[in-house]
C-alpha cells in the first residue's frame, strides 16, 4: 500500500523575499540619490564661493592677511561707496577680522574646555543618578539655544556689568581718542563664545565618558584606585580622542558665529593693543563672521561682495579642516573604545 508524505516545502513560489530585495534596493538607490544630490550642493556652494571671492585675493595677494595703511572698516567702506580718488577700489588687509576671530575663539576654547570637562566628569561619573538625568537635558536644551538668545543675554545683561564695574571712567577717557571702550568687547566676545560651546563640549565629553568600558573602571577600583583618581588615570586618558573632537566641533561653531559676536564684540575693525594691559581685553573687536554680517547690505558693490566672500573662503576652509580633524578623532576614539 502506498503511503503519501506532505512536502516540507510549499512549492507555490514566494513574492516575500523578492519585494523585500526589490524595496531594499529601491531605498538604496534613494539614498544613494540623496546623498550624490549633497555632495553636488556642498561642491557647488564651495566653487560658488570661492569664485565670488576670489578677486579680493587675487587683486592683494599675501598683504590680505596683513594690517594696512588705513583701518579695515575704512577699506571696506571704500569698496561700498567707491575709491574717493575715483576708479575701482580692491585694497584689502583682513589681519584686524582674523586677529578678532583668533581672539575671542581661542579665549573662549581656553575658558570652556577646563569647565566642559569638570562638568562632563561630574555628570557622567560622581553625580546621583537623578541629578545626572535632571542635568542632561538641560545640557542638550543649552547646547540648542540660538545664538541670537546669547547675544541678547549678553549685551542686556553682561555689557553693563562689565562697562560699570571694569571700565574706569579716567581710563576711557584716556584711551577715548584712539577707541571708545564699552561693555562690548574682546571680554563679552570671549564670554558669550563660551557660554555657547561650552554646553556642546559636555554633551560629547559625557557621552564619551559614558562610552568608557566598565571593567577598565571596575579594575582600577579593584586597584585601590577612588572614583576621582579611577577617573582622571583611566576615563579621560581613554577618552582623549573624544576631547579632540568634541573641542574641534566647539571651534567650528566659535569659528563661525556671526549674530552673537556682531552684538557683543563693539564690531569695530581694531586692533587691541597688548601694551595697555588687562585693557587689552575691553577693547572691541570684529570677527570675520560679524564682517559678514555687518556689511551684508552692500553685496551690490562687486568689490565689497568680493571682500565678504573672501572673509567667507576663509571661514569655509577653517570650519572644513576642523571637522574633518573632528571625524577622524571621533573614529580614533570609537576604535579605541570598541576594541576593548
Amino acid at each position: 500500500m502506498a503511503t503519501f508524505t506532505r512536502p516540507l516545502v510549499d512549492p507555490q513560489p514566494q513574492s516575500g523575499g523578492a519585494s523585500a530585495t526589490r524595496a531594499d534596493g529601491i531605498f538604496r538607490g534613494v539614498l544613494i540619490a540623496i546623498s550624490a544630490f549633497m555632495l553636488i550642493l556642498i561642491a557647488s556652494i564651495t566653487i560658488f564661493v570661492f569664485y565670488v571671492g576670489w578677486p579680493s585675493f587675487s587683486a592683494n595677494g599675501l598683504s590680505w592677511f596683513g594690517t594696512g595703511d588705513e583701518p579695515l572698516d575704512i577699506q571696506l567702506g571704500y569698496s561700498f561707496l567707491g575709491d574717493p580718488e575715483g576708479g575701482r577700489y580692491t585694497t584689502l588687509n583682513a589681519w584686524p577680522a582674523i586677529l578678532g576671530t583668533l581672539l575671542t575663539t581661542g579665549g573662549a576654547l581656553l575658558l570652556s574646555f577646563p569647565f566642559a570637562l569638570l562638568s562632563a566628569i561630574f555628570i557622567a561619573e560622581l553625580a546621583p543618578k537623578r541629578l545626572a538625568a535632571f542635568l542632561d537635558p538641560i545640557v542638550s536644551i543649552l547646547a540648542a539655544t540660538p545664538s541670537v538668545i546669547y547675544g541678547l543675554f549678553a549685551i542686556l545683561v553682561l555689557a553693563p556689568l562689565i562697562e560699570q564695574n571694569l571700565i574706569p571712567q579716567d581710563k576711557a577717557e584716556e584711551i577715548s581718542p584712539v577707541v571708545t571702550l564699552t561693555g562690548a568687547n574682546v571680554l563679552l566676545g570671549i564670554l558669550v563664545l563660551t557660554l555657547m560651546i561650552a554646553p556642546l563640549m559636555i554633551a560629547i565629553f559625557a557621552d564619551a565618558l559614558r562610552a568608557v568600558p566598565v571593567k577598565w573602571k571596575e579594575g582600577a577600583i579593584a586597584l585601590g584606585c577612588d572614583e576621582w583618581r579611577m577617573t582622571r588615570r583611566v576615563s579621560i586618558r581613554a577618552i582623549r580622542p573624544a576631547l579632540v573632537a568634541g573641542t574641534t566641533l566647539a571651534m567650528g561653531r566659535a569659528v563661525g558665529e556671526a549674530i552673537a559676536l556682531s552684538m557683543a564684540t563693539g564690531s569695530i575693525a581694531f586692533i587691541p593693543n597688548p601694551l595697555d594691559g588687562y585693557f587689552f581685553f575691553l577693547e572691541p573687536v570684529r570677527t570675520l563672521a560679524s564682517s559678514i554680517v555687518d556689511y551684508s547690505e552692500g553685496f551690490e558693490s562687486p568689490e565689497l561682495k568680493a571682500n565678504l566672500f573672501a572673509f567667507g573662503v576663509i571661514l569655509l576652509i577653517t570650519t572644513a579642516a576642523l571637522t574633518i580633524g573632528a571625524k577622524i578623532a571621533s573614529r580614533a576614539a570609537e576604535k579605541k573604545l570598541g576594541g576593548s
